[in-house]
């Protein structure tokens, strides 16, 4: 059995049409700027800010019409390079399919998380732990409790290369908000840093294992009552993605949220990954665990 996706149709352009008079406005203004989102008007050094807000109204108008702005493309593979596979069955996985996923999420709201002192059994958050990061914070607010919030900047993305190693690229995008809690003893919050991050890795998704080539990540601070170490921030993030990331696989992904009633039953066996591009291509022979009973 071959398995193999459709392609998503092309998402439709929608434009705004103007009236004629404010266009002939326009054009009268065109020698001496260019026109910007909504008919407002912007001086060159400003279009890359004009370039990002229409992007930004596109996408939204995609959203409200429920169109993926990530197209498929026809699978590069001819029925004798799909025959020629000797597993018992392949899938094929466009990376359209989880940049469609991480979409819809991130404009549902659903990419962001907090971590909060008191809410992990048996680990404490507090402003200790900041000693590197944010140096000045434990010496104001000694043991004290903090709240950590993180939200998705824009929606991640994924890229599929058919290179040798790295051959998928994850990019992604978030905000950090940290704060410590009841700071004044008023029951308040005191928000002490605002960090924005980029983060960029290159990875091969194996079924027993995850190999990490790269990462890339840059942190930035948009707001700090007290100094903030990016640099400490970088490290440790760039830390913790190479040290869990090989403890991920797809083996173990299909084993949590792929349940069927043939699964008792049955079982892949000599699993093997690749990547080409922009498809990402998942072949297995099929073992028998124990026959179904007979009733």
């Amino acid at each position: 059995t071959r398995l193999a996706p459709r392609s998503l149709q092309p998402v439709q352009h929608y434009h705004h049409h103007h009236h004629n008079h404010h266009h002939q406005q326009q054009q009268q203004q065109h020698a001496q700027s260019q026109p910007g989102p909504a008919g407002a008007t912007v001086s060159a050094g400003n279009m890359a800010t004009a370039a990002a807000a229409v992007n930004a109204e596109r996408e939204l108008l995609q959203f409200l019409e429920g169109a993926c702005p990530f197209p498929a493309a026809p699978l590069p593979f001819s029925p004798a390079d799909i025959g020629s596979d000797s597993k018992m069955f392949s899938i094929y996985i466009h990376e359209a399919i989880p940049n469609c996923i991480l979409w819809g999420l991130f404009h549902a709201g659903a990419l962001q998380t907090t971590v909060q002192d008191g809410n992990i059994p048996q680990l404490r958050l507090i402003t200790d732990l900041f000693g590197g990061l944010i140096p000045e914070l434990p010496k104001h607010y000694l043991k004290e409790g903090y709240v950590a919030g993180y939200t998705a900047g824009q929606s991640a993305t994924s890229a599929v290369h058919g290179r040798v190693s790295g051959c998928v690229i994850l990019s992604a995008s978030y905000n950090t908000n940290v704060s410590v809690l009841d700071a004044a003893g008023d029951g308040q919050n005191l928000l002490v840093a605002q960090l924005t991050a980029n983060v960029s890795l290159a990875a091969d998704f194996g079924w027993t294992q995850t190999v990490i080539h790269s990462a890339n990540v840059s942190y930035a601070a948009l707001q700090e009552v007290y100094p903030v170490n990016v640099a400490g921030w970088n490290q440790i993030i760039d830390w913790v993605v190479k040290q869990a990331g090989p403890k991920q696989s797809l083996g173990q992904l299909w084993d949590t949220y792929v349940k069927t009633p043939a699964t008792p039953y049955l079982t892949l066996d000599n699993v093997q990954t690749h990547g080409t591009d922009e498809w990402f291509v998942v072949s297995s022979d099929v073992k028998v665990k124990q026959l179904p009973p007979i009733t």
